[in-house]
């Protein structure tokens, strides 16, 4: 029999982040092992197994779980932003309570290219640390989370800033992407800034102010707009209000289906420049050597930006307009440094990236 492997995090909700993650582990675990036996749990298994060929299990029926890893010869916990309160307490006790449960069953426990923190409660903070401490490997995709980590107390297990893994995705090709336009009937042949935004609640102005520069850039620049939703419909639902408030709407053009990683990869890598409130988004740029402006709504956003240290960014919450114009024109007047910059750095990046996966062999070679 084969290895066993099974997969803990925020997969089946339609979230292009979080799929791509799947997407990307599970390419690296097969580029290395074929034979592999993947398993994942799933908010939705039908469409898990169907994009990615895996076995899937639900992810809210304990009984399933609980057979799930008693099958597993290591649990897989990530990658993403899993250990966290800053929305709410729940999902980081479900994440721990998945960890957990393997810790009962005797099971490896990788917590694979994380993004931790913040982990605002003290009970949360606590129980955070026992529980990784009781874990085999813990990797993370930036400096920040290994500060979170140090300063809750966790330091049995081996600890390794890597990268995240969908450094090492590719999208679709140019033509496939400007096929993709056109059956979604937006024009194929402009120069667009691409937008991959999202409702904020601590930015009750944010569509207006993003209406405002928007039309600035069209006017300034002469780029047309194209939103693209990664987290779909919310995302796509935003995008329609911002393009509702702008003047020069014309020029404006939403995705509006629901597309797979690929395809939204190869969009964001048709745009001339890119603005994104969305952390993948945003490493999507990153794979297309596409200049960027970010804007940050949670410390994970600032950590990637900070890490590239060629990303300018603004701050969701009491949205400067002047600024993320000014660097908006900036990164465009500069695109081609920064292209050349970006690549650089994405051939660093993946390089650390591809180093998670050759733990996963690690461990179960060793397992128990």
């Amino acid at each position: 029999m084969g290895n066993k492997v099974l997969f803990s995090g925020y997969y089946g909700f339609d979230n292009s982040g979080d799929d791509a993650i799947l997407h990307a582990i599970v390419e690296d675990i097969r580029r290395i092992d074929p034979a592999v036996y993947i398993n994942v749990l799933s908010y939705d298994p039908p469409r898990t197994r169907f994009l990615y060929g895996v076995s899937a299990t639900q992810r809210f029926h304990f009984a399933s779980v609980k057979k799930a890893i008693q099958e597993t010869d290591l649990l897989i916990s990530g990658g993403g932003s899993l250990l966290q309160d800053e929305t709410s307490s729940r999902s980081l006790y479900y994440y721990l309570g998945v960890m957990a449960l393997a810790q009962r069953m005797k099971k490896k426990i990788y917590v694979y290219a994380n993004g931790v923190g913040p982990i605002h409660g003290n009970l949360n903070r606590k129980l955070t640390a026992k529980i990784l401490n009781r874990t085999d490997l813990i990797t993370l995709r930036d400096e920040d989370s290994a500060r979170v980590l140090e300063e809750i107390g966790v330091v049995h297990p081996p600890i390794r800033v890597t990268a995240d893994p969908v450094y090492g995705l590719k999208g679709i090709d140019g033509q496939r992407a400007r096929d993709l336009l056109r059956y979604e009937r937006i024009p194929a042949e402009k120069h667009y800034l691409g937008v991959a935004v999202r409702k904020w609640n601590k930015a009750p102005a944010l569509a207006r102010k993003l209406a405002y520069v928007l039309d600035r850039v069209q006017e300034e620049l002469g780029l047309s707009v194209l939103f693209i939703p990664l987290h779909y419909p919310e995302d796509k639902h935003f995008a329609d209000g911002v393009r509702n408030y702008m003047v020069h709407k014309e020029n404006a053009y939403v995705v509006n289906g629901n597309y797979g990683v690929e395809e939204i990869q190869g969009l964001v890598g048709l745009c001339t420049e890119l603005v994104a409130m969305r952390l993948h988004a945003l490493i999507y740029g990153v794979t297309a050597n596409i200049p960027m402006v970010g804007i940050v709504y949670d410390p994970k956003v600032r950590s990637q930006l900070e890490a590239l240290a060629i990303g300018e960014y603004v701050e969701a919450e009491g949205l400067d307009e002047r600024k993320l114009l000014n660097d908006i024109i900036f990164s465009y007047r500069n695109r081609d440094l920064l292209r050349r910059r970006l690549k650089r750095k994405h051939e660093t990046l993946l390089d650390k990236s591809r180093r998670n996966v050759d733990y996963v062999f690690d461990l179960l070679e060793t397992k128990r």
